[in-house]
């Protein structure tokens, strides 16, 4: 039997693990019904792969909790404070990240920060930070300075700390290995943060189970920033273990930039080109997986047939 690993995005510690997983299995059996499907995987069917909580506590060490949207409405001057204790490596990927986003939004030209020269270092690069996270907030719809500036930190603590990256990647190793009996196949469905992690683990050469699907709504992975820091590790690749990589994508999603096309997701030569087909995800901010609305349907990318569908046709 194909067995189901999911694995979740950012700025999701502190939740309750099954209700996610309730959550997410909700949308995706929705998503299957509009698809046609009969299917309706179950917690017996699925493993849920939490990190939110490991992540924070790597990420923070004995630093204060993340800052919510709620936090940086109520003390405005948090956000420069916050900005200024990153380190500059850090501060290059944050200001990278926002400069991306904010071309993204296709405004005005002259509203887009100046480039930041390799020099400068300090006070001017955390001015330059500042003002783009402004910029983000005053310019970018469904996304906030807040939003970006926790994405920016969790995945630049994934992508360049070693030992964070070891242990989130363990989780997943584990849910693979737990997930299958024999040769059983998984699907992987992993979202925002966690197409990341599902990428780094599936394209490493260790061994694992077939993966008839691998589906990431809302990847990051074609942001400039995120692209290159995989890149410097090792070649960018479509998984050798992966039959089908599926990557659906609202353009109104800015934390999902850009299709994975072959122009920001440049593969070798010969391989299978990964599906990217554009969607209407109607959760606020159009990013998130599984979101529940007040008349008890569904929102978010999990829920549509789009997405859904190809989930049902790999599990059969």
């Amino acid at each position: 039997m194909t067995r189901l690993v999911l694995v979740h995005g950012r700025d999701l510690d502190g939740r309750d693990p099954e209700a996610l997983e309730a959550q997410w299995l909700g949308a995706l059996g929705a998503g299957l019904a509009a698809a046609g499907s009969p299917l309706r995987p179950t917690d017996d069917d699925a493993a849920f792969v939490y990190y939110g909580d490991t992540l924070e506590r790597l990420v923070d060490g004995g630093t204060p909790p993340p800052v919510t949207v709620h936090a940086l409405a109520a003390d405005p001057a948090a956000l420069p404070r916050l900005v200024g204790a990153l380190p500059d490596g850090e501060l290059r990927f944050l200001l990278d990240v926002a400069r991306e986003i904010l071309a993204g939004a296709r405004h005005r030209p002259d509203v887009v920060p100046p480039v930041v020269a390799e020099g400068v270092v300090g006070d001017a690069l955390v001015e330059a930070a500042v003002a783009a996270l402004a910029l983000v907030d005053r310019y970018v719809p469904g996304v906030s300075a807040a939003v970006l500036l926790t994405l920016t930190r969790d995945v630049y603590a994934y992508l360049h700390v070693d030992a964070v990256r070891r242990e989130i990647d363990a989780g997943l190793v584990d849910a693979l290995a737990g997930a299958t009996s024999g040769d059983e196949p998984v699907v992987v469905v992993a979202h925002s943060l966690g197409s990341v992690v599902a990428y780094s683990v599936l394209a490493g050469r260790g061994p694992g189970p077939e993966v008839p699907l691998l589906l990431t709504p809302g990847t990051p992975l074609g942001i400039r920033a995120v692209r290159d820091a995989l890149a410097s590790r090792a070649p960018l690749v479509f998984p050798a273990r992966v039959a089908r990589w599926v990557s659906p994508r609202d353009p109104r999603d800015l934390l999902a930039l850009h299709d994975l096309t072959p122009a920001v997701f440049p593969l070798p030569a010969g391989s299978p080109a990964i599906e990217a087909p554009r969607v209407t995800n109607r959760a606020p901010g159009f990013h998130a997986a599984a979101y529940p609305l007040d008349d008890g349907s569904w929102a978010g990318y999990l829920a549509l047939p789009e997405v859904a569908g190809p989930v049902g046709e790999a599990l059969t």
